[in-house]
């Protein structure tokens, strides 16, 4: 899984790099992106212990807990992946990706970035976190 949040760090970087240039600092944007992505992961693995009968939610909107759990994640992201510029050395080590090595990836990225927000509202209206509207 690591090598996936990696992987779209990349992408993510460099896809942002390459629209808006280094002055947007492309490398935050990328951190952003793949610590919103883990964060929804996470959300995923509350709600299937939510669904197995464990109350993992106290509140029905667990506000602060969020904004603490996104922090540490970003906290812990900026040192894995920014913190002296690692975001060069993840870029150096798929620069040279083969096109269709790349095509494969973008495909999977793809898959990985749909079904993981398919499965995110599917077990939130499973868990009764969002209402049907009938």
């Amino acid at each position: 899984m690591i090598k996936i949040y990696k992987y779209l760090y990349y992408r993510l970087y460099t896809w942002n790099l390459k629209s808006w240039g280094e002055n947007e600092l492309p490398q935050f944007n990328a951190l952003f992106g793949v610590s919103f992505m883990m964060l929804l992961n996470i959300g995923i693995l509350a709600a299937l212990v939510e669904l197995l009968g464990f109350n993992v939610f106290v509140d029905d909107t667990p506000k602060k807990e969020i904004i603490v759990l996104g922090t540490i994640v970003l906290i812990l992201n900026y040192f894995w992946l920014v913190h002296k510029r690692n975001y060069k050395r993840i870029e150096n080590e798929y620069k040279n990706e083969p096109k269709k090595k790349r095509l494969k990836n973008t495909i999977l990225l793809w898959l990985y970035f749909l079904f993981s927000f398919l499965i995110f509202i599917f077990l939130a209206i499973l868990t009764g976190k969002i209402k049907s509207y009938q």
